[in-house]
């Protein structure tokens, strides 16, 4: 038993900070009780270089050392919501067919877990993968997920689920594109699956 911890401490120990901080990453997501902390330990992690010139300032100021780690966590989850396109929920009712100003529906859908719904400055934004415009609907593979996955407790973590490239059965895209471009129901489900299981 020793033998194999000290043989995975030497391979961790030969990880670029890069891989270790993937690796991290992809163990807590595995583990649902961490789900919550993961995107930002992962931020934390990913900006350790910057945290670590911040460490010395906060000898000096440990007020200004503090409000720039939480800008630090704030802009690693902020781009989720810049590299991804997001809607609105007038945008949601406009994509589902109904008025363009029933802001309900998209509020009903996240309180319901059907759909991600991201608090971001005091209102929600939602995915758009989740959405299927010619059909005029949520996409149900989507929506069967998202409440799998507890998309209402959490929907920071389900959102960087869904947007994280993966590499189950050797495909490189994202669950989320793998969702837009039909077909993968099962391979979605498995994914979901092996979350939940770990």
């Amino acid at each position: 038993m020793l033998a194999n911890r000290d043989r995975a401490r030497d391979s961790i120990h030969a990880l670029s900070d890069q891989d270790l901080v993937d690796l991290v990453a992809e163990e807590i997501s595995r583990r649902p009780n961490l789900r919550p902390v993961r995107d930002d330990v992962t931020a934390l992690l990913a900006m350790s270089p910057t945290l670590a010139l911040q460490h010395e300032r906060a000898v000096t100021n440990p007020a200004a050392a503090a409000v720039a780690r939480t800008r630090i966590v704030t802009d690693a989850i902020g781009a989720i919501v810049d590299d991804h396109e997001m809607l609105d929920s007038t945008a949601v009712s406009r994509v589902l067919g109904r008025a363009a100003t029933s802001r309900n529906t998209a509020s009903r859908l996240g309180a319901s877990g059907t759909v991600v719904a991201l608090p971001v400055s005091g209102h929600k934004l939602y995915p758009a993968f989740q959405f299927d415009p010619a059909r005029r609907q949520v996409r149900p593979i989507v929506a069967e997920i998202n409440r799998r996955l507890g998309a209402k407790d959490d929907p920071w973590g389900v959102a960087s689920w869904w947007l994280s490239p993966t590499a189950f059965a050797d495909d490189p895209r994202s669950p989320a594109e793998l969702a837009a471009a039909g077909g993968h129901d099962q391979d979605l489900r498995d994914m979901a699956d092996d979350l939940v299981a770990d």
